[in-house]
């Protein structure tokens, strides 16, 4: 039990970590009435630094319409770009498999992507004008929690009391670990390098897959400065080729790209930095633990392929949301055992659902195994052939879901 030295500052719900997952799961609380702490160290003028974060995040049309009625999308939608056609091949051209919706209803996108920085800002924006969210910018020490309430202290000594401590801190969650929830692990032997390209022909909100010997190879059609000549890369690359692109100039990086690209897109230049994560698939074991809720990367951190891992997260906030507002109104007590464990088992399902569908997908795609490239050839064969398994694929890189209903 944690002794309160100076002071006890009570939220119904305090949210650890400030990235996208407890940015917009503050502001899905607040709209449903809850009194929300936001803890985080980094200052929320970090997030809008120029270098910070140069990703960009992919929507589905479920995210847009959750965030429409957050009241978000009319800031965000600004800096949004549709994705109009997804081209998807395995580096043969001529056997390129295109996923074009608008052909038969117009302006109807597959989806929307955006930059993280320019995502970010809309919500510090929002955030701040939110008389339900308070910003903490401190560390949490340690935590305790009883049968009625969380007790988080700062790093400046000062106590938190809560009905619900969630955990929005990433995969290698603090809150995680010291809440005793174990995780299982599963090393891709891949490295993600991300980064933004400016092109001398417009994108005209294409998408594509390319599935190389190196590993997939994703092209991401951006706005900026108000051109559609700017896409963002996220290229898979498979060991051991990825230590050849760690040493890799940007001359060199653009010289691959142009290759692969450019029939599509024209001259390609990076214009950001390029940069390099390790790809590891990391799952709680539960989401869920006495008055604790993990979400986003703390619950699952799953393999960027088909940008499904925000729409995954969005889900569960949506969800979340729906809870707080029907326990606001019944005054029941949202961090119960029985209301976590009813939301959790909902989206531990579903996360298991797209997980396995990414992680078998980046298998059959990535393996340069001569058998598993003649059976993703003729599985391609097979696929450019059939509607059915097409608009299986669709609904999976445009709405995160597996069914076409």
């Amino acid at each position: 039990m944690l002794y309160i030295t100076i002071m006890e500052l009570k939220f119904n719900i305090a949210i650890v970590g400030s990235g996208l997952t407890g940015s917009i799961t503050s502001l899905a609380l607040a709209k449903a009435g809850c009194k929300v702490a936001l803890i985080d160290p980094k200052r929320f003028e970090g997030f809008k630094e120029n270098n910070y974060d140069t990703r960009t995040t992919a929507l589905s049309k479920k995210s847009k319409l959750f965030f429409e009625y957050l009241n978000l999308w009319q800031h965000m939608e600004p800096f949004t770009c549709m994705i109009k056609n997804i081209m998807v091949n395995d580096g043969d051209p001529q056997k390129n498999i295109y996923f074009n919706k608008t052909q038969r209803k117009k302006n109807k996108p597959l989806g929307f992507m955006i930059r993280n920085k320019d995502l970010f800002t809309v919500l510090i924006d929002v955030i701040k004008r939110n008389k339900n969210i308070r910003k903490f910018d401190n560390k949490v020490n340690i935590f305790s929690r009883d049968i009625e309430n969380v007790m988080i202290k700062l790093d400046d000594d000062r106590i938190i009391t809560s009905q619900l401590l969630i955990a929005a801190d990433g995969k290698n969650s603090f809150i995680r670990e010291k809440s005793g929830i174990k995780v299982s692990k599963k090393n891709y032997n891949q490295k993600a390098f991300i980064f933004n390209v400016k092109h001398t022909k417009s994108h005209n909100n294409l998408a594509t897959e390319n599935f190389l010997k190196h590993g997939p190879l994703a092209s991401l059609p951006i706005i900026q400065n108000k051109s559609n000549c700017y896409s963002s890369i996220v290229w898979s690359c498979n060991h051991p080729f990825y230590y050849k692109m760690i040493k890799y100039t940007k001359k060199d990086i653009e010289r691959e790209l142009n290759f692969y690209l450019s029939e599509y897109y024209g001259k390609l230049t990076i214009i950001s930095k390029v940069k390099s994560w390790d790809l590891t698939l990391v799952k709680a074991q539960k989401f869920f633990d006495t008055r604790i809720l993990l979400l986003g990367d703390a619950a699952h951190s799953i393999h960027p392929l088909a940008g499904q891992g925000l729409n995954l997260t969005l889900k569960g906030i949506e969800a979340l949301y729906k809870s707080a507002k029907h326990n606001k109104i019944k005054k029941e007590d949202i961090g119960s055992d029985t209301i976590l464990n009813a939301f959790s088992k909902k989206q531990y399902l579903n996360s298991t659902a797209i997980i396995f569908a990414t992680d078998k997908l980046n298998f059959l795609f990535s393996n340069s195994n001569f058998f598993l490239k003649k059976t993703r050839e003729i599985g391609l064969y097979v696929f450019k052939n059939s509607n059915i398994l097409k608009n299986i694929f669709k609904n999976y890189a445009s709405e995160g879901k597996l069914s076409t209903k």
